[in-house]
């Protein structure tokens, strides 16, 4: 769900630029640097098939360091290292071990955002089913007049 893609994005995000200190809410006004901030991303759902929906997700990673030059050092690797890997993110489950699945980042992009900080865009798809209704099966079907 939800939760394991971005914990398996935050992840790989801290591991490709060196374990900086992460903030996941809000940032304190002493915060350390360097450091990687991880907002709740931005969501759009919209129906997909039959039985599923999608979430189409953006979130915008935003890298701090002493100086708008360490910032891009920082956040530069990150981007590389997620179109190295064909922008396929190994997905972790509850216990941080690699569950054999991939989130898929569709589209990454890189700015400056301020001076000593860069953002880094990553959007992706979420695919789920929806909640399955009870009902009642259909016994006998009738058509023209015959049983099918």
């Amino acid at each position: 769900m939800i939760e394991q893609e971005i914990a398996s994005i935050i992840r790989f995000v801290l591991e490709a630029c060196g374990d900086p200190t992460p903030y996941y809410h809000n940032i304190p006004e002493s915060f350390v640097v360097p450091s990687v901030y991880f907002p709740v991303p931005e969501t759009e759902l919209q129906p997909d098939t039959f039985s599923g929906y999608k979430a189409e997700y953006s979130m915008f990673v935003s890298f701090f360091h002493s100086s708008t030059e360490l910032a891009y050092q920082l956040a530069a690797p990150v981007c590389h290292s997620i179109n190295a890997a064909r922008r396929q993110i190994p997905e972790i489950d509850y216990d941080g071990k690699w569950t054999g699945k991939y989130v898929r980042i569709q589209d990454t992009r890189l700015k400056k955002a301020d001076e000593c900080a860069y953002q880094l865009q990553l959007d992706w798809t979420g695919r789920y089913n929806y909640t399955p209704q009870d009902g009642e099966l259909i016994r006998n079907f009738y058509m023209n007049g015959g049983r099918l």
